[in-house]
């Protein structure tokens, strides 16, 4: 979750629905790639460190709702 400072930062982008929609699109691919690597993972060490790109892309695409919800608050 994000707080008023980091909401600020990220304000310009999330707020340029071009910019936005170009990242969202571009994020949603690199998650399906993910998945799919995920699904033929050959080591432990390969799938913990394809799970931990997942999560920080899922992060990533929630990245605008998070900033919605910490400017409703102010």
């Amino acid at each position: 979750m994000l707080n008023k400072d980091q909401a600020r930062m990220v304000a310009p982008l999330v707020n340029n629905q071009k910019a936005w929609d170009g990242l969202q699109t571009y994020l949603v691919s690199l998650k399906e790639l993910t998945i799919k690597a995920l699904t033929v993972a050959q080591s432990e060490s390969e799938l913990r460190q394809l799970q931990g790109k997942l999560a920080l892309l899922e992060t990533l695409l929630k990245l605008k709702d998070n900033h919605t919800a910490v400017v409703k608050v102010e």
